[in-house]
């Protein structure tokens, strides 16, 4: 198991022990030991400078890594390439529209229509094209008037038919099934015609 699966620490730039030569601002003033510090540097930010020396192949890592730390240049290029660690995890308004439209086009590809659609809803909120109104009301029922309350409930019920519920015997009720009743007004609509 190598050292960054023990910990859970993913390297920022790239996962070589070596670095890539493409990282580097290829000013040729560093040699190779100094150019991996660099890069343990910047790639591994839970690894301290010593580590960092020990690491690039240095005998006495406290000092090297004292003295790397006060050469102009290492410290550069460490400024150069935590420029690049920044400017790949930048989050703006231009990358997230662009991975929102990546999002999208690989939902529709894949026949995720509801991800699609959530990632479209998502790139017309930030267009400005759609805004969400959400109104919060506070207020107690305890601070209304016996009026508010009455009127407030005359508007939440609505055409709602008033009625008194009397109590009657099952005596008193007829003897008729629904059914009957269903079908005996059925026949009064046709003879009415």
């Amino acid at each position: 198991m190598t050292e960054e699966v023990k910990s859970g620490f993913q390297p920022l730039l790239d996962s070589a022990e070596d670095p890539a030569i493409e990282f580097f601002n290829l000013s040729n003033k560093l040699n190779r030991m100094q150019r991996v510090f660099v890069w343990n540097v910047v790639n591994n930010p839970n690894m301290s400078y010593v580590e960092c020396a020990r690491k690039s192949g240095y005998k006495d890592a406290r000092q090297s890594a004292y003295k790397l730390l006060k050469h102009p240049e290492v410290k550069k290029e460490i400024n150069y390439l935590m420029g690049e660690v920044r400017k790949k995890y930048e989050l703006n308004q231009d990358r997230a529209v662009k991975d929102l439209y990546d999002i999208r086009d690989k939902a529709l590809e894949s026949g995720s229509f509801n991800a699609a659609i959530a990632a479209q809803n998502s790139l017309l909120k930030v267009g400005g094209l759609v805004v969400d109104k959400k109104e919060v009301r506070y207020g107690k029922i305890d601070q209304m008037s016996r009026a508010e309350i009455e009127n407030r409930l005359k508007h939440l019920m609505g055409d709602v038919i008033e009625g008194e519920i009397t109590d009657e015997s099952e005596e008193d009720l007829p003897k008729t099934s629904v059914v009957d009743m269903v079908e005996q007004e059925s026949q009064e609509s046709k003879e009415d015609k």
